[in-house]
């Protein structure tokens, strides 16, 4: 089909980032491309990739790294080659928990087999204990508390409440607001809690959601959450990735007299809401507040007693390698300049739809492209291909990889695109450095969805907006490093359903084929949108990267940590949002110009360059004061994970160094005032045709 008519076809103007001319022989690839990825390849990389659990560190998690190899080399992909880096690991290898009062109970800690699913099997049969990476091995016998989910704000609710917990076991859900499960063990350990345990409650992902496994796709009464709990936001270690281990002149590794503040330094276990049921049905106490209760069938009672638990953690440390998977497809005009792609294998147990989803789709985008270069359609900038290792544990793959390539990716790294999870239902979701808020949205306009003329359409029937809503870029996956270390811009896909069986065996080739995704439609179109999404970023003339977005979305986080401050201390950030409008100002005069008239290929190289180097100016180099890997100005995660916006500013809110904020603001006035500079750069470019 001609360019032109395909134009037509889809009711489109020009693609973003294109000239007219450059823009017919890009959707001629693009036709090629939405060709090849299948329901069928997909699936068939599925299965072989959740045939059996693949933690970081097993055999079978490098066998699978030596398939995803395989598989690069036959799709064409070069220069492929293994990334090793050392790491510690915590495997677990024995875990009991005995109600000892009022009554006498051992709770079974393991997911019920079903006789339709063979995966279900494979961790009973084994003796393989359900367990939180990194926490402390420990016997405890204590008392127990619930504390809700485990928040900053449901702690202090137990302080206003008067609950002491040292000496305690706390009992936590797993629920949102978005409290990481690693800070939710912290914020116990630093409680004065001798032990804590973490539960999945069926009002967050089981029956109060709707139908359970084996017939829906929430969880079962058994199902538990496995994970890690390592307290990442304090750094990695002294030695990156290794923490407290040391390595002998022979290769060998020993592990030092005292553990890193980054680890536990108290037992935890996961539990289904089934076992803890048992604990929680027989707390007395004060009755729950109102937004604590769960869906169990009795009222919720925050303790202490009269239950008494035995908890038993024995985890093993050691250490082991995380092997990351890479191959590129050199870039034909600037091979140079690199357009990022990246997914973890590894997974708590079969990991169907968190990882293997993504890894199959990454290889049926690797065979389109593969494709597409044989038939001569090379990029113009290279793509990097990147199958990250050790995500779950310490999201240490991609990290590493990142570290170790820093400069070469702050001089010349592009985008990167990420991709956890591919599709555990219909509902497309992605998110984006704001300046690319836009492109991703013009990009869903070319791609079918299964249930709609086009993954926009489909987008933008789940959201009241105008527009499909793109998420902000925040948060702790394989992206962490690229946007909030190096400044990167950043795009993060994946399209959503019920998920009520994440990090449990349940996630597994059934649930996917049977429940999820049947036909695995979802799946595939979501591989074909990373394939155009991957060739128009390598291809694209004018980086389409709009800054005026980016600085309207920097005013409102302005206005957030003003009303973020405001029940202690009014502030004013006058000085920043003047800055930031300037900045807004010079965009859209940019923006305005830059499709009037082609520039040569010396002209757009260099306009290009400091596109990308607008968003390199809002990162610094000393970072953040508690946690210096995080050097972005906008963006950080918080400990929970939930957002953090402005972050030093947002910190020092936090820590009432209200004295910090005026140098903080001078340092937003500075990088506003280089990324309208850079601007101001880029527009001479256009002035000099």
């Amino acid at each position: 089909m001609h360019g032109a008519i395909l134009y037509l076809l889809l009711g489109q103007s020009v693609p973003l980032g294109f000239f007219p001319g450059g823009a017919e022989k890009e959707l001629e690839a693009e036709r090629l491309l939405l060709s090849i990825p299948s329901a069928e390849g997909f699936g068939a990389h599925l299965l072989y990739l959740t045939e059996e659990p693949h933690p970081a560190g097993s055999k079978r998690n490098m066998e699978l790294a030596d398939y995803v190899r395989e598989r690069f080399l036959e799709y064409g992909l070069e220069d492929v080659h293994f990334h090793d880096t050392p790491a510690l690991y915590s495997y677990g290898r024995e875990a009991s928990v005995d109600i000892l009062e009022p009554v006498e109970l051992s709770l079974k800690l393991k997911e019920d087999r079903n006789p339709e699913d063979k995966d279900s099997y494979r961790y009973s049969n084994s003796g393989v204990v359900p367990y939180h990476e990194y926490a402390a091995s420990g016997e405890v016998e204590a008392q127990v508390v619930y504390a809700n989910g485990g928040s900053p704000e449901d702690f202090a609710k137990l302080r206003e409440m008067g609950v002491d917990l040292r000496g305690k076991i706390v009992l936590m859900r797993y629920s949102n607001p978005y409290s990481y499960r690693g800070y939710k063990v912290h914020l116990a350990e630093t409680s004065g809690a001798s032990a804590a345990i973490i539960y999945s409650d069926p009002a967050d992902d089981g029956y109060a959601r709707g139908e359970t496994y084996p017939q829906g796709p929430w969880g079962p009464p058994s199902h538990i959450q496995w994970g890690s709990i390592v307290y990442d936001w304090l750094g990695y270690g002294t030695i990156p990735f290794t923490f407290h281990w040391k390595q002998n002149p022979d290769g060998s590794w020993v592990e030092g007299p005292e553990r890193d503040r980054q680890l536990p330094r108290i037992p935890s276990i996961p539990m289904s809401h089934e076992d803890a049921s048992e604990i929680l049905s027989r707390l007395a106490g004060p009755a729950v507040p109102r937004e604590w209760q769960g869906a169990l069938p009795f009222t919720y009672h925050v303790g202490p007693g009269p239950v008494t638990v035995r908890l038993r953690v024995k985890n093993e440390d050691q250490i082991g390698l995380m092997r990351n998977v890479i191959g590129k497809i050199e870039g034909s005009e600037e091979p140079e300049k690199w357009i990022v792609v990246g997914n973890h294998r590894d997974a708590w147990s079969h990991g169907a739809v968190d990882p293997s989803s993504g890894t199959a789709a990454l290889l049926e985008t690797a065979r389109a492209l593969g494709a597409a270069v044989k038939q001569g359609f090379r990029p113009r900038r290279t793509i990097v291909f990147a199958n990250w290792d050790a995500e779950e544990d310490l999201l240490g793959g991609s990290t590493s990889w990142a570290v170790e390539l820093r400069e070469k990716l702050r001089r010349d790294g592009v985008l990167y695109v990420n991709l956890d999870s591919a599709a555990s239902g219909p509902n497309f979701s992605g998110s984006a450095t704001p300046a690319l808020a836009d492109y991703l949205r013009d990009v869903s306009r070319y791609v079918p969805h299964p249930s709609a003329p086009t993954f926009y359409d489909a987008w933008r029937s789940k959201t009241p907006a105008s527009e499909p809503e793109v998420g902000t870029i925040v948060g702790a996956t394989d992206y962490t490093a690229f946007q909030e270390n190096i400044g990167m811009s950043v795009i993060d896909l994946s399209s959503n359903g019920p998920y009520g069986v994440y990090h449990s065996q349940y996630d597994n080739y059934f649930w996917m084929s049977r429940i999820a995704d049947p036909g695995f439609l979802q799946n595939a179109a979501l591989s074909r949108f990373l394939a155009v999404l991957l060739y128009r970023s390598a291809n694209v003339e004018l980086l389409p990267m709009r800054y005026s977005a980016y600085a309207r979305a920097i005013l409102a986080h302005l206005d957030e940590v003003e009303k973020k401050a405001a029940p202690a201390r009014e502030i004013h950030l006058t000085s920043a949002r003047d800055a930031a409008r300037r900045w807004e100002q010079k965009a859209l005069a940019l923006e305005a110009r830059m499709w009037e008239r082609e520039l040569s290929r010396e002209g757009a190289a260099r306009f290009n360059a400091l596109l990308m180097e607008v968003e390199r100016a809002l990162t610094e180099d000393r970072g953040l004061k508690s946690r210096p890997f995080f050097k972005h100005l906008i963006y950080a995660p918080q400990p929970t994970y939930r957002d953090e916006v402005l972050p030093r500013i947002w910190e020092a809110i936090d820590a009432g160094a209200w004295e910090e904020i005026e140098g903080y603001e001078r340092e937003l006035v500075t990088a506003f005032e280089k990324a309208g500079s850079l601007l101001d750069e880029a527009a001479a470019v256009l002035d000099t045709l």
